[in-house]
C-alpha cells in the first residue's frame, strides 16, 4: 500500500470512533422536553423530534392536524402525547384522503375544514 492508502484508511477509521462516540452520547443522554418537537410533513404519522422543513403542496395534506400534536419525553424517549384535539383531527384529515385519493387539490380543500 502507498501512503495516500494508508492515510485513507486512517482517516475512515477516525471518523467511524468519532461516529461511534456519537451515538453512544446520544444513547446515555435521551432528549430533554425542549428538544422535543414535531418533526413529520404530514400531520398523519406524528414522529416527535426536531423540526423539519415543510414538504410540497401535496404531502402537507393534514398537516393543519400537527398543530395539535403534543410531544414529550417517557421513559427516556421522545414520543407522542394522546391528545383528543389531535385524534379528532386525524381522523378528518384521514376521512379526506379517503374521500378524494386521486384529487389532493379536492382532499386538501376537505382537510382545511378539519378542526
Amino acid at each position: 500500500m502507498n501512503p495516500t492508502h494508508i492515510k485513507i484508511i486512517i482517516a475512515i477509521g477516525v471518523l467511524g470512533v468519532i461516529a461511534l462516540g456519537v451515538v453512544l452520547v446520544l444513547q446515555n443522554n435521551p432528549p430533554s422536553s425542549g428538544q422535543c418537537g414535531v418533526a413529520n410533513c404530514h400531520g398523519l404519522d406524528i414522529e416527535c423530534g426536531t423540526p423539519v422543513q415543510m414538504c410540497t403542496m401535496e404531502y402537507q395534506l393534514g398537516d393543519k392536524c400537527r398543530q395539535y400534536a403534543k410531544c414529550g419525553v417517557a421513559s427516556g424517549k421522545c414520543q407522542q402525547i394522546e391528545n383528543p384535539q389531535f385524534t379528532a383531527c386525524k381522523s378528518c384529515a384521514q376521512k379526506c384522503e379517503n374521500d378524494f385519493p386521486n384529487d389532493p387539490d379536492k382532499a386538501f380543500e376537505c382537510e382545511s375544514q378539519c378542526r
